[in-house]
């Protein structure tokens, strides 16, 4: 008669104990090692020698570039001879100079229109100072002053509106107040462009000889035009010849009318 064992006993009928699963051991990787070995040893970075070589050509370009940049900046003034430092020197002054007397004379406008006995008439009288100092500005009246006369002739080329544009730009960073080209003022809105045969200037084609008239510091304006690689030297890259002359008074003739404005309308005056 065949019997059928009993829970928790085995063939023999002995008391059998449950015992929990052991963990299983951690799946080998290559050559036997564990995975989380072999995961560390993939994740690890590793510097090839083309990384190498690329790193080293970065930095060698980096050290270059600001080797160039240094160098630049070092014979930006080192390059230029001791006469060409000493102008540039004179005019920075000059400059700083006129800088202080008009800080001066500001100063003293508003202290008239603070404590002047009669403010009404300071305030009048400065005014009138600023109506025609936008005058000038604006090209809409004329000036005379201390200033030079710059003629610029094309014999053995043609000056171009690069060129002539430079001379205005130096002008004005020279400090020039008031500036006509041949019969054209000269302000802010001025443009260059080809012309047939010269240079339109505002619409209008000029032909050499330019005369420039500019109305400012005198020796300011000589020296910034005659520097090195600066606009006489353009002039004479493209063919021309450029003569400065220097006069305690010189004359702005040319006006230019003030366009109407497209968009913007005038405030009208308040009513008295």
């Amino acid at each position: 008669m065949s019997t059928t064992d009993a829970p928790g006993t085995d063939g023999t009928g002995t008391d059998t104990e449950e015992h929990p699963e052991a963990p299983a051991p951690a799946a080998p990787g290559p050559a036997g090692r564990p995975a989380w070995a072999t995961l560390r040893q993939l994740l690890r970075p590793r510097l090839t020698r083309a990384q190498l070589l690329t790193a080293l050509l970065c930095a060698l370009l980096g050290f270059a570039v600001v080797a160039q940049l240094r160098q630049t900046r070092d014979d930006g003034l080192s390059t230029l001879r001791q006469s060409e430092l000493v102008g540039i020197l004179d005019q920075t002054t000059r400059q700083g100079d006129d800088l202080q007397r008009e800080i001066a004379e500001l100063e003293a406008t508003r202290q008239e229109l603070v404590s002047g006995t009669d403010s009404r008439q300071a305030a009048l009288d400065a005014a009138t100072r600023s109506a025609a100092v936008q005058g000038i500005l604006t090209g809409r009246l004329p000036a005379e002053g201390p200033g030079i006369v710059l003629t610029l002739t094309e014999p053995d080329g043609a000056i171009t509106y690069l060129s002539l544009l430079n001379v205005l730009e130096t002008l004005r960073n020279a400090g020039a107040e008031a500036i006509q080209l041949n019969d054209v003022r000269l302000t802010g809105t001025t443009y260059f462009a080809p012309g047939a045969g010269g240079v339109e200037v505002d619409g209008t084609v000029l032909h050499a000889p330019y005369r420039w008239v500019a109305i400012g510091n005198p020796d300011v304006m000589a020296s910034a035009l005659d520097i090195v690689g600066g606009a006489l030297a353009a002039v004479r890259n493209d063919g021309g010849h450029g003569l400065v002359s220097t006069g305690a008074t010189v004359e702005v003739t040319a006006t230019k009318e003030t366009p109407t404005p497209r968009y913007a309308t005038p405030q009208p005056a308040p009513s008295s």
